[in-house]
């Protein structure tokens, strides 16, 4: 008895030590995210509007013979670097609110009442596609003719390298509220990547940077980030504009539900 008296003796430094720790480490948490956290605070529940690719059939493999295969309707193709953003995404708002419920909804399915984050482009994402149309007219991806966005007199070109594979994207984040005046943030890329780059700069953000002041000033919002791409990586991402713009916020129409026909897409 005397021997486990002194074990927990022993222990209860190493226990306080753990807590403290993990109440460090929390109490930094909420400091580095309250820009989102104070966001979406008055939200139970958080809905990403997700990215998709229209294939009808695709071709397998099956001992030796190519055969034609047609998935159920649910099992949706997504670009590679947004179903990694979503994965990034999804994580940052679990720490940040552990009590929220996190919905992946497609477009025409999301809820006006909750907060919106809308992953990939027109060409992926006709909710961003709507969002972008009626809210930031003047925003332009000219994907698939050029590869590249437009912004006011702002140029955001993709590159290629010289054996065809993207070696340049540009993100970019918009931020806006639905017609239930719930936050709705729309993050894309002229291509996947860029829109991997988007969700990479809010989870890298810090109290202190352009990006969380532009989320607690409440206001509407456009920022634009660049990286390199090695592979299927994206790496020396940074941010290139990050401004309130100076309009009123235009929310999204009443009545919008993502269904929209698209003008200038983006992959």
């Amino acid at each position: 008895m005397e021997i486990l008296l002194q074990v927990l003796i022993a222990s209860v430094p190493a226990v306080i030590g753990f807590l403290a720790a993990r109440s460090l480490a929390r109490t930094r948490l909420f400091l580095r995210y309250g820009f989102l956290r104070a966001m979406l605070a008055p939200y139970g529940r958080v809905q990403i509007v997700i990215p998709s690719l229209e294939v009808a059939e695709f071709a397998v493999t099956s001992d030796g013979c190519q055969l034609t295969s047609r998935g159920p309707k649910n099992v949706l193709f997504v670009p590679m670097a947004e179903a990694r953003a979503i994965a990034e995404l999804t994580d940052l708002l679990r720490k940040v609110n552990r009590k929220a419920t996190i919905e992946l909804v497609v477009a025409g399915a999301q809820d006006p009442r909750m907060p919106t984050f809308s992953i990939g482009g027109p060409s992926v994402n006709s909710y961003s596609g709507g969002v972008l149309d009626a809210v930031f007219p003047d925003f332009a991806i000219e994907y698939p003719d050029e590869a590249r966005a437009r912004w006011g007199g702002m140029t955001f070109e993709a590159l290629y390298g010289p054996t065809g594979e993207l070696v340049r994207d540009h993100g970019f984040i918009f931020i806006t509220r639905t017609p239930r005046h719930a936050p709705c943030i729309v993050l894309c890329g002229v291509f996947a990547f860029g829109s991997a780059m988007a969700v990479e700069a809010l989870t890298t953000a810090n109290r202190t940077s352009p990006l969380a002041v532009l989320f607690r000033s409440g206001e509407k919002g456009f920022v634009a980030v660049e990286g390199r791409v090695i592979g299927l990586d994206t790496v020396d991402v940074t941010v290139e504009v990050c401004r309130v713009l100076p309009a009123p916020r235009s929310d999204v129409p009443s009545g919008f539900r993502g269904e929209v026909s698209i003008s200038h897409p983006e992959q």
